[in-house]
């Protein structure tokens, strides 16, 4: 009782240090959740011109336009990395353009009717992106009555999709066309409140018609050795400061080094795997039946079987490809490496294929099949024909007027005319080519449909080959891996400061350099999946050295070397871009004064006393400001196509070097009667321009910020 009591009295102290101890529970909490606030993060991606894009909506539209490219993607083998973050970008440029010009359309009174959209979607101007969706590919016209079937059918739905997948991807497309349509009318608005001056049409007549011959001499930046140009860091800040623009930056990079430890295969882990493969050999090289190998590969190889039959051309790169063709079948060649995998090679077969056949087909489409009952009779009724047809030797022809859902070929017997090598699905293609001797009927899937296939005519000319692989990756054993882990532990703590990073730099040739790391870079230095690296990288401070950082089968070990800012950067953020732009002027300089001092009145004259070959352009145009020998030099070519006859110019400050020049002959076109043309063409470029350039300007005014750093 009596430390009952005490507990009574005390109550208020222990309620305060439960409170105490759940806030610092929380704060811990929020400190190490990845939207805790005292880190600053939020539940956002990014904010718009004040409007916030919330993570959980932008990663909903990303995997909905993720999804719609692996789809166009497929038959490629789906979407890398690369393409992934590409599509990143885009889903956030696209939320950008949205809110954007969306404020613009609004102010504007810009807007896409009801009505507008029945007529794009439905009518006889239907939009491009319609007409394209729904042309009859035979007669190649845009049929409007495909366009009312299919939204007719929205809540219809393929076999094997997610509910809602028409009707999602309709509005979908509405929204392109809507976004479409009013860009044309925004860029179509900028484009009238825009003048086209007739100088402006004269000037680019002129340069499209005038031309010209001239002598030239030119002297080389590399006739000037780089050593020879003396100059202090406080001329390279004056030269920086007088030249901003060539500088400036519009975001923020850094400048690092680092080291890689690559995660690879030891030569006894290399050993090992061939061993292991060698155990199963025999058994491989034994099966004499196709289906033997197929069964064996499935059971003991990383390569997938494909019986599809291959020509040499596909099989360019392949270190056996001579060998497949000419050694006997069911030869086993190997071993060999490809595609980081020991493999063996089985000829399975070798025959000739045509690059075109003739088939004729009955379709069994589920299009419209709406139950699993329905797809029951419909599976049955296709083996039946088959039946039919294989078993019983119906008329091709009749079944297909009677059966077929293809309502194009059913008319003529299922007859699809000739048919060329891979246009069409991989099974169907693969039965057609490679399986189905001529005359003989056989089974096979296009699309959303099942079909009985007959090939009628054919004209084998090339060799295929059919081939078996039996392979295993040649990958790190867990003790390798340990050993290169402990290496890269050694490096790290080795040189864990900037002064031993930056000495083991000046002879470490393994010690990469990357100029500009930007924040939003997903590979560096071909390094894949560097998110974590790009992370520490601007999480960390100039001279800062990382621990192990893993990406792309590597351990890394980076080390900050500058930090150039957003805008005009300080010289030590650019000073190898400053000197050579500094060089390359002083250069200029030097080999414009040997000119002048040389005093000579003729290119013939300069040309003996410098000591240099003359060059001559003969019908030279601003249209193409190409040298021989020098390249593209528009400078030098618009001066020699303007320049007074018979005169010596000035020296030119040109790409590759300094030049003189002297006009020698030129065509000067008369004064144009007629300039509709040229100003239609200026149109087009500034209109084009003008509506890029607005966008920009309104991304450049709007206050635009993006946290996708900390998502992604």
């Amino acid at each position: 009782m009596a430390i009952i009591g005490k507990l009574r009295e005390r109550s208020g102290i222990i309620i305060g240090a439960i409170a105490v101890s759940i806030l610092g529970f929380l704060v811990m909490d929020a400190t190490n959740n990845q939207f805790g606030v005292l880190k600053g993060r939020q539940t956002n991606v990014g904010t718009i011109d004040g409007e916030k894009v919330d993570y959980n909506e932008f990663m909903k539209k990303y995997e909905d336009n993720q999804k719609n490219a692996e789809e166009q993607m497929r038959s490629r083998g789906g979407l890398t990395d690369e393409q992934r973050n590409f599509i990143r970008q885009q889903t956030w440029d696209d939320y950008v353009n949205t809110i954007l010009m969306g404020k613009a359309y609004d102010k504007s009174g810009i807007a896409v009717t009801d009505d507008e959209m029945v007529e794009l979607t439905t009518g006889s101007n239907a939009h491009p992106y319609i007409r394209q969706s729904f042309t009859n590919p035979q007669t190649q016209q845009f049929e409007p009555q495909f366009v009312k079937m299919f939204i007719q059918n929205l809540d219809n739905d393929d076999k094997g999709t997610e509910p809602g997948t028409k009707r999602k991807q309709w509005n979908n497309l509405e929204k392109e066309i809507k976004k479409n349509q009013l860009t044309q009318k925004y860029a179509a608005l900028v484009a009238k409140g825009m003048n086209t001056p007739s100088w402006m049409a004269e000037r680019l007549y002129g340069d499209a018609n005038r031309s010209a011959d001239f002598k030239y001499l030119a002297l080389p930046y590399s006739d000037l050795n780089e050593a020879d140009i003396k100059f202090t860091d406080d001329d390279l800040k004056s030269y920086l400061k007088a030249h901003p623009a060539r500088f400036e930056q519009k975001e923020e990079t850094r400048k690092i080094q680092f080291a890689a430890f690559d995660i690879v295969a030891s030569s006894a882990d290399s050993a090992a795997v061939l061993k292991s493969l060698g155990d199963k050999l025999e058994e491989f090289a034994k099966g004499t039946k196709s289906t033997d190998d197929s069964v064996f590969v499935r059971v003991y190889s990383e390569t997938p079987f494909d019986n599809s039959y291959f020509k040499k051309e596909q099989l360019a790169g392949s270190p056996i490809a001579d060998s497949l063709f000419n050694l006997p079948v069911k030869t086993v060649i190997g071993p060999f490496v490809e595609e980081g995998q020991y493999k063996y090679a089985k000829i399975v077969n070798r025959k000739l294929l045509s690059d075109s056949v003739r088939v004729r087909d009955i379709a069994f489409s589920f299009d419209n099949v709406k139950s699993q009952e329905e797809a029951m009779v419909k599976r049955k009724l296709f083996d039946s024909v088959f039946t039919q047809i294989d078993s019983f030797k119906q008329d091709f022809g009749q079944m297909a007027a009677m059966f077929s859902d293809d309502q194009q070929t059913k008319v003529v017997g299922g007859d699809k005319g000739w048919v060329k090598f891979g246009e069409t699905d991989k099974p169907y293609n693969d039965a057609i080519f490679f399986h189905a001797a001529k005359g003989e009927v056989v089974k096979t899937v296009a699309g959303n449909s099942l079909h009985i296939v007959q090939v009628i005519d054919d004209r084998p000319s090339t060799a295929g080959v059919e081939v078996a692989y039996y392979s295993k990756s040649i990958l790190p054993s867990p003790e390798t891996e340990r050993a290169i882990y402990a290496a890269a532990s050694k490096f790290a703590s080795d040189h864990s400061t900037e002064a031993k990073f930056k000495e083991a730099a000046k002879t470490n040739t393994a010690i990469k350099t990357v100029e500009a790391v930007k924040k939003d870079d997903f590979s560096v230095f071909g390094i894949n999946n560097a998110r974590d690296l790009v992370r520490w990288v601007f999480n960390a401070k100039k001279g800062d050295v990382s621990g192990i950082i893993a990406a792309d089968k590597k351990h890394l070990v980076a080390y900050i070397d500058g930090i150039r800012a957003k805008g005009t950067p300080d010289l030590d953020a650019v000073k190898d871009q400053v000197k050579a732009f500094y060089v390359k002027d002083k250069k200029a300089e030097l080999l414009a004064k040997k000119i002048t001092d040389a005093k000579a009145a003729s290119i013939e004259e300069l040309a003996s006393k410098l000591g240099k070959q003359p060059g001559f352009a003969e019908k030279a145009t601003f249209a193409n400001p190409v040298l021989a020998g020098s390249g593209y030099e528009p400078n030098v070519v618009a001066a020699g196509v303007y320049a007074k006859q018979n005169k010596m110019t000035a020296p030119i400050e040109g790409n590759a070097g300094v030049y003189v020049l002297e006009k020698v002959a030129g065509v000067d076109p008369p004064k144009a009667t007629d300039l509709s043309m040229y100003k239609a063409q200026l149109r087009q470029q500034t209109s084009g321009k003008a509506s890029r350039g607005v966008f920009e300007a309104f991304k450049k005014l709007a206050k635009i910020e993006d946290n996708r750093f900390d998502f992604f």
